[in-house]
């Protein structure tokens, strides 16, 4: 949601201007009870898109561009984005991030 995304993301961003665009639950759609995020929306070229997010059926259109997470809830010592600072480093220099994602699949899996 728009209320809490954005604070992460500026948070993230810094000002850099590195988030060019922002979605939130807005640019969902509603199935069957989850919230399923249209990647299509971001990029027509997937290579370079992926998602972070807690809830499989945001990404259920497309697995391989996910980077599941477990979901936060308040608590100061969660390092649960530092721990993908290294995946999120080598997806910067891949040609197709799923590549990526595909050979870390064992990790990603919450």
């Amino acid at each position: 949601m728009e209320i809490y995304g954005s604070a992460v993301a500026d948070k993230l961003d810094k000002g850099r201007g590195v988030f060019k665009r922002r979605y939130y639950r807005q640019h969902c759609t509603l199935d069957c009870g989850s919230y399923t995020k249209d990647l299509s929306a971001v990029s027509d070229d997937l290579s370079k898109v992926f998602i972070v997010d807690n809830s499989p059926g945001a990404y259920k259109l497309f697995p391989e561009n996910a980077i599941p997470v477990l979901s936060w809830f308040s608590d100061p010592s969660d390092v649960g984005l530092l721990n993908l600072l290294p995946m999120l480093d080598a997806l910067r220099f891949a040609s197709d991030v799923r590549s990526v994602l595909r050979r870390n699949i064992h990790v990603n899996r919450v």
